[in-house]
């Protein structure tokens, strides 16, 4: 990319702890947008089963993963739990980019910060949270929704720790905080935020 190149696309970045339900509105808002796509993002985690190779990510063995990455081919990557790395391709967003298109990932909070200062002016950081008069309340709330999801005691206790130390206090570097308390309102808030965004690069809107 020339330090003068305009892109005219859009990268909306999820950004929140495990927990938060990040994934849950990015899903909801895919569902029923005519033109916005999920930029898949490289990862050595193994793939769920309503996940499509492609689609959510490129799931690659740790071998794949570090030939990537000795090419220089990833803008970024982070180690997010034990053994499960994730990347962003430096072509694939920039492809987009210069095409003009708009898509949207859930990109941990390192590699947000990364790729917003790949592309400042192309990057929209979305940060999502739970409610929670201050830090420990809200880790209560994170922990007790993993729990309920059946996440292992180990990738809880490893995802309360990056959200302590990582992820929450990001917030503040974000363009926007949608606090999760209720789904459904989060989602809204969430498609207001990127049809306001859209609409300011004369983009098509991601609701129909």
């Amino acid at each position: 990319m020339n330090a003068s190149e305009s892109l005219p696309g859009v990268i909306f970045v999820m950004i929140g702890p495990g927990g938060a339900g990040k994934n849950a509105i990015m899903r909801a808002i895919i569902a029923d947008s005519p033109s916005l796509r999920q930029l898949p993002t490289a990862t050595t985690r193994p793939m769920r089963l309503d996940e499509e190779q492609g689609r959510e990510h490129h799931f690659m063995s740790m071998a794949a993963f570090k030939k990537l990455l000795s090419a220089g081919q990833l803008l970024e990557y982070q180690e997010v739990t034990p053994g499960k790395f994730y990347g962003v391709p430096r072509q694939l967003a920039l492809d987009c980019l210069r095409a003009g298109k708009a898509r949207i990932a859930d990109i941990e909070a390192l590699g947000a910060k990364k790729l917003a200062a790949a592309f400042p002016q192309n990057v929209v950081q979305i940060f999502v949270t739970v409610p929670g008069a201050n830090m420990a309340a809200q880790l209560t709330v994170l922990a007790e929704r993993m729990r309920q999801r059946a996440d292992a005691i180990t990738d809880i206790s490893c995802r309360l720790q990056r959200a302590e130390a990582i992820e929450l206090p990001y917030q503040s570097q974000c363009d926007h905080i949608i606090v999760n308390d209720r789904l459904s309102s989060a989602i809204a808030a969430a498609r207001r935020i990127i049809d306001r965004e859209l609409a300011a690069r004369h983009l098509p809107e991601a609701t129909a």
